[in-house]
């Protein structure tokens, strides 16, 4: 029997996570690098490699949890050793703090930013917080998995999450199908979710309450879970059969646990996933702005040193030419998935078609 209830295709969520784009807003006007793109290993950039090399570091504030981070950074040092790779790793709420503060005061020790919440993205956008950057890599994007107007930010992929228990401590049908059985008394003391900083978990909440009213959180309060900072903490106890439900089980971490052999399922709601952007953009002001543009291109490039950890589905479309026609997506590797309609963020839960329907998005449908 299979581990995954229904689980979504990668084609059928990163078509529904297109739509998740925030209405268009004023914002910076778009600036064209000064410099002909060059081409370096496999991508082009706008960036001076030499003077990168000269300012010699690169500072990365990211969401993602400290395994993927590490990755991420290793992947760039090994590709350009001459820039040295630091970063802060925390959940997006505590990081926008972060800089919001850190910017008040006069500092500027960041180069670029990940965020997994489209809220603070846009807020930090309107702010002049990004430096507007005319990636030649741009062109490899759908218009919904830029920013508005471009050059500010980009979707480096899309994460989306359902329901994770252990199978060493829950029978498959006993086990949560829809979200308001988490609400039986059965997980109570035995549930685990991520803590309210986190960019996915504040989607879920938003929704939940859309969705089910206050009474809901009244009811989910007395199950007692347990927050945690990371995916990695909620599945290492799943795994241990530390608890025997998360609310919050990201696919992207199932999928690295299941490779592993860890005694895990994932259940995907007939009622909804929560889905979320992840967000890339360079910061204004940065301390090394040539290291900056360098670092930007290589992700939206997708080189394959800096994807190690599959974190997410990738927004970046792979076919050749590397514009896409309009009337096609670009959610997916093959670029076969349909565009779909932006809708306003949060937004409401879309209708249902053949499947299970993704929060603030299009149709998932299930294979």
């Amino acid at each position: 029997m299979s581990d995954v209830s229904k689980a979504p295709t990668r084609r059928a969520v990163l078509g529904a996570g297109a739509a998740l784009a925030a209405v268009p807003f004023a914002g910076p006007a778009f600036a064209q690098g000064a410099r002909a793109p060059t081409k370096v290993l496999d991508f082009h950039t706008h960036a001076d490699v030499a003077k990168a090399e000269q300012e010699g570091e690169l500072v990365f504030y990211c969401h993602e949890n400290e395994a993927g981070t590490a990755a991420i950074m290793e992947g760039f040092g090994k590709d350009f050793p001459k820039v040295k790779t630091g970063y802060v790793r925390a959940q997006t709420g505590a990081l926008y703090n972060k800089i919001l503060s850190e910017r008040a005061a006069g500092r500027f020790d960041v180069d670029v930013i990940q965020l997994s919440d489209l809220a603070p993205a846009l807020d930090f956008q309107k702010k002049g917080g990004y430096e507007i950057y005319a990636s030649p890599e741009a062109g490899a994007y759908a218009p919904e998995h830029l920013s508005d107007p471009p050059g500010a930010f980009f979707w480096t992929g899309v994460s989306f999450a359902g329901i994770a228990y252990s199978k060493a401590k829950v029978k498959p049908e006993e086990a949560p199908k829809t979200w308001k059985d988490l609400l039986d008394p059965r997980w109570r003391n035995a549930m685990s979710c991520k803590i309210p900083s986190s960019g996915i978990q504040f989607v879920q909440w938003y929704m939940f309450r859309k969705l089910y009213g206050p009474d809901y959180w009244r009811e989910f309060a007395k199950q007692r879970p347990r927050a945690f900072d990371s995916r990695v903490q909620l599945f290492d106890r799943l795994a241990k059969g530390d608890d025997k439900v998360t609310a919050i089980g990201e696919y992207a971490a199932y999928v690295l646990y299941k490779e592993k052999g860890a005694e895990v399922a994932f259940v995907a709601p007939a009622d909804g996933l929560p889905a979320t952007p992840l967000l890339v953009g360079m910061v204004s002001k940065a301390p090394h702005p040539e290291a900056a543009k360098l670092f930007v291109d290589c992700r939206r490039a997708a080189r394959r040193s800096i994807r190690t950890i599959p974190i997410s589905f990738t927004a970046r479309c792979a076919r050749t030419p590397r514009r896409c026609a309009p009337a096609s997506g670009c959610a997916t590797s093959s670029c076969s998935a349909p565009r779909t309609t932006p809708t306003t963020w949060p937004a409401a839960t879309c209708s249902p078609r053949n499947g299970t329907r993704c929060w603030g998005c299009e149709t998932v449908s299930l294979a």
